[in-house]
This record gives structure tokens, sequence and C-alpha cells, in this order.
């Protein structure tokens, strides 16, 4: 399959708008979701590929196939104290106290803190949980109370 890629800031967006490329997309999508363990290249070699690769192609065809755009971005294992403020909305200093209280886990690098990506992505996952079950609980007793009309 053919895509026009446009590479920008360390991503890779694929595009299409060409009805042809959308049903080669449709169709590649049918083979795919069976979730083959090789795929056969036309040289005839035989290309392992792990399930999450399968997955993300998966991803990108289904938007290509709806002719939206479907972008790549490769992400690091680990984050500064920055870039982790950046994803949780806070401050770095904030992101340094949850650090300190250990409810961030991270590690030293020189005197640089890192933090590991799948542990922010948790901890933000969390957070959100936790709020949604705070606001759920006020709604139910807002109604209990018969804030409600």
């Amino acid at each position: 399959m053919i895509l026009s890629l446009a590479a920008f800031d360390g991503r890779v967006a694929g595009m299409t708008k060409r009805l042809e490329d959308r049903e080669l997309a449709s169709d590649a999508l049918v083979a795919l979701r069976r979730r083959p363990r090789a795929l056969t290249l036309p040289n005839g070699a035989t290309l392992q590929l792990p399930k999450i690769a399968i997955d993300g192609l998966i991803e990108m065809l289904e938007a290509v196939a709806k002719g939206e755009a479907a972008t790549v971005v490769r992400t690091p294992r680990e984050v500064s104290t920055q870039q982790a403020a950046t994803v949780l909305n806070v401050s770095r200093p904030t992101v340094v106290k949850l650090i300190d209280d250990g409810v961030l886990p991270s590690r030293k690098v020189g005197s640089h803190r890192r933090i590991a990506l799948v542990d922010l992505l948790a901890y933000s996952d969390d957070v959100v949980a936790h709020r949604r079950a705070v606001l759920d609980q006020m709604s139910r007793d807002a109604e209990d109370l018969g804030l409600y009309a």
C-alpha cells in the first residue's frame, strides 16, 4: 500500500484522500484483523512482526480507510520532570513533590530525575479515575438531596 507521508518534528503523518488508497487500506485491514504472526513480502521473504506492530498498523489503516489523518509518534521510555509536568498539566515543583512523597517513582541520572513514561501514564490514569469516581459520588449525593430538578 502506498501512502503520502510527510515528516515533521520527529513525527510521521500519513493522510490519504484518494479513494484507491482508502480501498487498499480497507482490504489490508481484513487480513490484519486476523492478527497474522508473519507477513509474506512480494519477493517471497517472510517478515515476523510483534503483536504491538500489527496493532499499530491496524490503527493506522483504520484511519486511512476512513480518509482521516494518522500520525505515528515515537515516545521515549523516560521523561524529565518538566515533560512529566506538561503531561500532567501541573508545575515542575509539583512533580518533584510527587516524586519526593513516593507517589511517582523515578530514578536519578546525575542530578536529574527521570520518570518512566509507563509510570507517569499509569499515575495520570489513576488520577482521572479517582476524579471520575468522586464526581460520580457527588452527583449521586446531589440527587439524593434533591438538588437536581
